[in-house]
């Protein structure tokens, strides 16, 4: 399989209402984080979530998330969160996610997985074709909007 890596940043400030009494950001915060940035790239992509949900009848609910916490984020830091696909999906999608502070420095790196639902049976289906059609095109134009 050839390797692939499509990714996306965005970033957010911390805020005061995310973070524990240490001033550190509370360690579930950074699911919402991940998140963020799946939404982000999907966006990249021509697509919303919401589109997915309402058009495309199409959920995308995660089945595991393996995150690695290397050091903490603070209070009114600048977060960069890069999100990326580095295997083509096929029953799942995994995304890479890393978050980096101010000074570049790799806060914490997670690996989610996500699979396919028809929204109106809530069955498992394969990734649907025009998804994979934009991943494709992504890919071959090595460039995500």
């Amino acid at each position: 399989m050839p390797k692939i890596e499509i990714s996306t940043e965005f970033c957010l400030r911390v805020r005061y209402a995310e973070t524990d009494q240490m001033g550190f950001v509370y360690y579930g915060r950074f699911a919402e984080y991940f998140e963020v940035g799946r939404v982000e790239w999907i966006r990249a992509l021509g697509l919303t979530y919401h589109e997915l949900e309402t058009k495309h009848r199409i959920w995308m609910p995660v089945m595991s998330m393996q995150v690695r916490y290397l050091r903490p984020a603070r209070y009114d830091q600048e977060l960069r969160i890069r999100t990326s696909l580095r295997a083509l999906p096929h029953q799942d999608i995994s995304f890479y996610s890393e978050i980096f502070n101010e000074k570049n420095e790799l806060l914490c790196a997670a690996t989610i997985k996500l699979c396919f639902l028809d929204s109106l049976t809530g069955k498992r289906v394969p990734c649907p074709g025009f998804l994979q059609e934009r991943i494709s095109h992504a890919i071959e134009t090595a460039h995500i909007q």
